[in-house]
């Protein structure tokens, strides 16, 4: 029986997750996928990206010094990695390295601690792919649909429900919905099968012009107030997805594959299956990837993002972006709590109750996150916008709530 502690001791898990510190300690762009797991973890990061750079060996410490002064530098990320594979000394190596003592022993004991509490791991590209070229802009990518909208409002197996706001100038989150819109519009299931259901929560009905035409429902939530991510997707399942079986909120930034709704339907035919994350991993991808995905998906027509070319942070088993959910199953736990308001803690508190109440299953499809600039979740004292709640208590959503009421936040005459 093995002696050694129940942690990562595989040369080249240890060699990417030092790699993964360096960028993240040098990176804001980086570890601002998800500020909060960032501070969770930043000091063990922190910890192991200092300790690779004191390494006395002077091959290792010099590229690691050309990484952390060019966090984006996937040659360089390349070369500390493989400098690294050879320093752990493989699989049979690293595990004798961490019964010893050095320097080297203290670095594969400090990464693999890292590797075992963060929820974020950089991801560097290919080294020697081409440029990304230009930013596609969202008319573009509209234009010439493969397969137009049905508008139809007859059975469907499945709707897709779009929660979406972006400022007049937003220019990257509208090119990130039309990315997603043409991304469901080349779907291998047939297309009168599926609804796209676009719900716009907003002070005026800002893009509805670009999005009415090329969705099956376009909805125009009224709200001036903070984005409210919950009632914004209770009103799409309740005004547009219904009476569709199976439901997918799906964010507005998030890509997928051709066959994202095939694969989904089918899934659902296994007994006992009430609703799942299509995803593992999610990779976040950086700005420059997000175009090279984009063009590749939707441009090129490629099926799918070859997740190993592109550069970006996977965050691991994240509650939101995308899932699925039999329609009854979403309206049985009371869809969304209402009460969230600002970004963060509403793809959360859903996960917990509705793995409280069904079984929720995993899947590692490759679907991406495209890159936008993060919306603040705190208020301006620092208090996260979900404290309210919190204090209420998560998961005390009730059940029977009435959910998805248009005139929510319409002032009464």
């Amino acid at each position: 029986m093995s002696t050694l502690p129940a942690r990562p001791h595989d040369a080249v898990a240890l060699a990417a997750a030092v790699v993964s510190s360096v960028i993240l300690a040098h990176d804001p762009v980086a570890r601002a996928v998800a500020p909060d797991y960032w501070d969770w973890s930043a000091e063990a990061h922190h910890r192991t990206a200092d300790a690779v750079l004191a390494l006395p060996d002077l091959p290792v410490a010099a590229a690691a010094e050309r990484l952390a002064k060019d966090p984006a530098d996937d040659g360089s990320a390349a070369e500390l990695a493989d400098l690294l594979g050879s320093l752990f000394g493989g699989a049979a190596g690293a595990a004798g390295a961490a019964r010893t003592h050095g320097p080297v022993a203290a670095l594969a004991e400090t990464a693999a601690e890292t590797e075992t509490l963060s929820r974020l791991l950089a991801k560097p590209g290919r080294a020697g792919v081409p440029a990304a070229g230009a930013v596609p802009g969202a008319a573009e990518l509209l234009a010439g649909l493969p397969r137009p909208p049905h508008r139809g409002r007859h059975p469907v197996d499945a709707a897709v429900v779009i929660p979406y706001r972006a400022a007049d100038d937003a220019e990257g989150r509208v090119r990130n919905l039309a990315a997603v819109l043409a991304a469901l519009a080349d779907q291998s299931h047939p297309r009168e099968r599926y609804r796209v259901v676009v719900v716009e929560s907003d002070a005026r009905p800002r893009w509805r012009e670009l999005v009415e035409g090329v969705c099956d429902t376009y909805l125009f939530a009224p709200d001036p107030g903070r984005f409210n991510k919950s009632w914004t997707v209770n009103v799409g399942v309740v005004h547009g997805a219904r009476p569709a079986e199976l439901v997918c909120v799906l964010d507005g930034d998030i890509l997928v594959d051709r066959d994202f709704v095939a694969r989904a339907v089918e899934r659902f035919r296994e007994p006992g299956t009430q609703g799942h994350w299509p995803y593992r991993d999610m990779l976040f991808l950086d700005p420059q990837a997000s175009v090279r995905a984009v063009r590749a998906r939707c441009i090129d027509g490629q099926g799918a993002v070859d997740q190993s070319v592109h550069r970006g942070v996977h965050l691991r088993r994240p509650p939101g972006g995308c899932v699925w959910l039999r329609e009854s199953f979403f309206s049985r736990i009371g869809g969304m709590d209402e009460r969230f308001s600002g970004w963060g803690g509403e793809d959360q508190d859903f996960v917990w109750r509705a793995e409280r109440y069904g079984p929720m299953d995993r899947h590692a499809d490759p679907i991406v996150h495209l890159h936008h600039d993060r919306a603040p979740h705190r208020a301006e004292d620092g208090v996260p916008f979900y404290e309210e709640v919190e204090q209420a208590g998560f998961c005390s959503w009730p059940c029977d709530s009435v959910i998805g009421q248009l005139d929510r936040h319409v002032p009464a005459s």
